[in-house]
């Protein structure tokens, strides 16, 4: 009996989860996440210090503040580089491997197989995102609950903390999916990897800066919209968050399909 796409969507799940770069990533943020708890407290043990910085993460209102810079966006980074990494290299270790034909022949369709796996590291991305952020924000509980203060965290703060961190979970699937089908295109984990940065450090930026007017289409500004969830300051463009996320939404959807379509047409056999 022909297995589902759902379950074809778990088994991809958990063969991504058997992967040593994948644990051993989620390994290492949680080793970051430690020792940023750490520098936390020791650097909130100073009372009088700590009263007069109110960003210091000791204050629990900190950790998210709309339109400003908080603690929470600490971890935006180390997530996006994570699932870009881990995500170029569930797609791209297969074809280095040259276990993709095997794959192939327990499940033949590639338009499934690739849409399994797709969907696989869109939900695990969010999933681990999401439960790698608690993990950040725990670390700092011992310096709030020994030095600092939670004064100001109503039910307000803790709903837009939530929401805050809902939508890093989901930049951080939607880079994991490009990763993928970046990955899928040149079938090689480093080509992915150097194009997702050189798109982002080099084509982005000379953009930005050449035609400051366009940098409202870039993936960058975007995203720095659609995290903090409120309009850029200094720039020279509008861009609701709203938007931004549709963009954002709208270029995966056509680099997924322009992977779905390389993947489904292009030979697999000689790249073993």
């Amino acid at each position: 009996m022909r297995p589902s796409l759902v379950h074809l969507t778990f088994v991809e799940m958990r063969r991504a989860m058997h992967r040593p770069l994948v644990r051993w990533m989620i390994v290492l943020a949680v080793a970051l996440s430690a020792l940023a708890g750490v520098i936390v407290y020791f650097t909130s043990r100073d009372p009088v210090a700590l009263a007069r910085e109110s960003t210091h993460p000791a204050h629990m209102a900190s950790w998210w503040m709309a339109g400003e810079d908080s603690f929470l966006l600490t971890a935006a980074l180390f997530l996006v580089i994570g699932a870009a990494i881990c995500g170029a290299s569930v797609a791209g270790a297969e074809w280095k491997a040259g276990t993709i034909t095997t794959a192939l022949t327990w499940e033949p369709s590639r338009r499934r197989f690739h849409a399994a796996r797709t969907a696989s590291a869109a939900i695990l991305a969010f999933a681990i995102g999401f439960a790698l952020q608690i993990v950040f924000l725990a670390a700092a509980v011992p310096a709030v609950a020994l030095n600092g203060t939670a004064a100001g965290t109503g039910s307000g703060w803790w709903a837009g903390l939530l929401l805050a961190m809902t939508r890093l979970a989901l930049i951080t699937s939607l880079v994991a999916v490009l990763a993928v089908s970046i990955a899928t295109i040149g079938r090689n984990t480093s080509a992915a990897l150097v194009a997702m940065a050189a798109w982002a450090l080099v084509v982005e930026r000379i953009v930005a800066g050449l035609r400051p007017q366009l940098a409202r289409f870039m993936i960058g500004e975007n995203v720095a919209t659609v995290v903090p969830w409120s309009q850029l300051t200094n720039v020279e463009f509008e861009r609701p968050p709203i938007v931004a996320l549709a963009a954002l939404v709208a270029y995966l959807t056509a680099v997924v399909a322009l992977a779905t379509a390389s993947f489904t047409r292009r030979d697999v056999i000689a790249t073993s």
